[in-house]
């Protein structure tokens, strides 16, 4: 009797195991759910769309020299603006990520007017600086960058080692120091890196991290008529500047960077490539924006007495996009400090990226600015 009275218990477990075992086959059978994808505006290729629910890293990266090369998360960038600092002999990186989140940026420096005054309001962004200069010693002089970023709308969006727009300066996760990256003993100054997931993670929590309304450019996977055959283009900065090559690779498609060994008398080019996966960097879209400078009110550089500068990335000037082993003579269009710039043909028709990531070589029309050599 005993024997009766249990195997129907046993049948039942058996049952019911048996039926938990099936349906966890024919979920693991079950094709995964398709993510919904966009177009990003900024690349004009779809990515999933969770992706472009967020505000764009405008992170300050580092080009001081071959010390700090190769530079940690560039080639997940979807743009890069490379321009002068003060004192026109230097450039300094502004990398955008949005469809990307690279484990690590940098190294990360400090910003600069063009930041504040174009950049981030251009992408909506966050600021991912080390800081900027300050009149904290002399009150009475005129605010520098660190006062006009507390001036911001957007003051709340700056990540920063300094106290900006109310909050405490930012460390790990968020900002962190890292002595081996590229090499071993770097300056304490170049060891600063940010890390993007955890900024806009902390962004997402505070009501910040926001969808901005981007707009989009214009993409086009042909390119346009009329282009002249490039294989080659020389941004030669001035000074120390350095000098930035690019090279077209048709097998890829994209445009290779190099960059000029400036500390050693052979002035040798390399290949610049990204630390954190090994890869040389390569961009769909190279643009030459010319655009006026001029000297601010302040002092930027307090050791060599530099005065900072004032890029003029509004209204228009002349621009040259290279794409597909071509380039395209126009002009650069801007009319709003939200808007993204476009390039534009000679009788105002937009001159179509191709679809992919790009990269903005930024030189001075009234000041000391790049010399470009074009090859063929």
């Amino acid at each position: 009797m005993a024997s009766i009275r249990i195997f129907p218990l046993h049948a039942k477990r058996l049952t019911k195991g048996f039926c938990l075992f099936l349906t966890f086959l024919l979920i693991a059978a079950a094709p995964a759910p398709l993510q919904q994808t966009e177009i990003n505006p900024l690349t004009g290729l779809p990515t999933e769309a969770y992706r472009l629910n967020r505000r764009p890293l405008v992170v300050k990266v580092s080009n001081e020299s071959n010390v700090i090369r190769p530079q940690t998360g560039l080639s997940l960038a979807d743009h890069v603006w490379e321009y002068q600092l003060e004192g026109l002999e230097m450039t300094r990186y502004a990398a955008i990520f949005y469809s990307h989140a690279p484990l690590t940026v940098g190294s990360v420096r400090s910003a600069r007017l063009v930041d504040v005054e174009h950049l981030v309001p251009m992408y909506g962004g966050i600021l991912v600086t080390s800081g900027g200069s300050s009149n904290h010693a002399d009150p009475s002089g005129p605010p520098r960058i660190e006062e006009i970023l507390n001036a911001q709308a957007w003051a709340n969006r700056v990540v920063s080692t300094s106290q900006i727009g109310g909050q405490l300066a930012f460390g790990p996760p968020y900002l962190v120091r890292l002595s081996n990256t590229p090499r071993r003993d770097v300056p304490y100054y170049h060891r600063l890196f940010a890390k993007p997931g955890p900024i806009w993670g902390y962004m997402t929590e505070r009501g910040l991290n926001q969808r901005p309304p981007l707009g989009t450019l214009v993409f086009d996977d042909n390119p346009p008529p009329n282009g002249f055959p490039t294989s080659e283009v020389s941004v030669d900065y001035p000074g120390f500047g350095p000098r930035h090559i690019w090279r077209y690779d048709a097998a890829t498609r994209r445009w290779l960077s190099w960059t000029e060994d400036q500390l050693t008398a052979a002035r040798a080019e390399r290949p610049d490539v990204d630390f954190l996966n090994g890869r040389q960097l390569a961009f769909d879209n190279v643009v030459l924006i010319y655009a006026g400078h001029t000297e601010a009110d302040f002092v930027e550089d307090e050791a060599w007495q530099l005065k900072s500068l004032r890029i003029n990335l509004l209204w228009g000037g002349r621009a040259v996009l290279l794409r597909d082993g071509q380039r395209f003579e126009g002009h650069w269009r801007r009319e709003h400090a939200e808007s993204l710039m476009q390039v534009f043909t000679a009788d105002g028709q937009p001159l179509p990226f191709k679809p992919g990531a790009v990269w903005y070589n930024v030189t001075s029309t009234t000041l000391p600015g790049a010399e470009v050599v074009f090859g063929p």
